[in-house]
């Protein structure tokens, strides 16, 4: 499959890359900006249920889905809910990522985030596709952070994709980020039963994400599997 070249595409999502796995979010002027405020006060979660981790070293690698259209993926992404990674404590709410297909190989990644002093807070990177296959599997790299480079392993993988390209949940190959996009800020209760339920499919556990607070989605971060 080809990517079309994009030459003016604007995105607003959430996602799908964080500095490593989308891991890396990191940081643009000293801020990082990928996942969703996590100031949430939950007193108790559920324990860990057997065969489900929040990461999986070791064991089984994240599945992918079949193949992916990168000109169809491409656009603009709500993170909705994620696994809270400690670079991006200090984003409150409305984390968004931008794609746009650049060559055969490339996307262009553009995440941002409104930070706890109400500021946004944004980096730009890149996408290198590692399964020509499926393009389901890519490696992402963010400008100017040290030690980080297209060339490596996979750490951005799509592991569900509606029909459509409306939601989509993503996670680096061992489980230890996991993030839910969508095309628009708030899911439906049908949508939101489909998310936890695809989660723990794909051997996470679904107390381990937290809904990011979106304008015109929801207003807390809440462990996914309250909602």
């Amino acid at each position: 499959m080809r990517f079309k070249r994009v030459t003016a595409m604007v995105f607003a999502g959430s996602l799908l890359v964080g500095m490593t796995a989308p891991q890396a979010m990191a940081q643009s002027n000293g801020e990082d900006i990928f996942n969703g405020g996590r100031g949430s006060s939950v007193s108790q979660l559920p324990s860990l249920p057997e065969g489900s981790a929040i990461g999986s070293i070791g064991g089984d690698e994240l599945t992918q889905i079949g193949q992916l259209d990168p000109e169809q993926y491409a656009g603009s992404w709500y993170q909705v809910a994620a696994v809270p990674q400690p670079y991006t404590l200090q984003c409150l709410s409305n984390t968004k990522a931008k794609y746009e297909v650049i060559d055969d190989a490339t996307i262009s990644v553009k995440n941002s985030c409104t930070t706890l002093f109400g500021t946004t807070s944004d980096i730009t990177g890149k996408a290198q596709v590692t399964d020509p296959e499926t393009n389901a599997s890519l490696r992402v790299a963010f400008d100017g952070i040290p030690g980080q480079s297209l060339e490596g392993e996979t750490n951005y993988r799509v592991t569900y994709l509606s029909e459509d390209y409306d939601l989509a949940i993503v996670g680096d190959p061992q489980r230890r980020s996991g993030f839910v996009l969508s095309r628009t800020p708030n899911l439906s209760g049908e949508d939101w039963d489909l998310v936890k339920t695809t989660v723990t499919d794909r051997g996470w556990w679904d107390c381990a994400f937290f809904t990011t607070p979106q304008e015109g989605g929801e207003s807390l971060a809440l462990p996914l599997c309250t909602k």
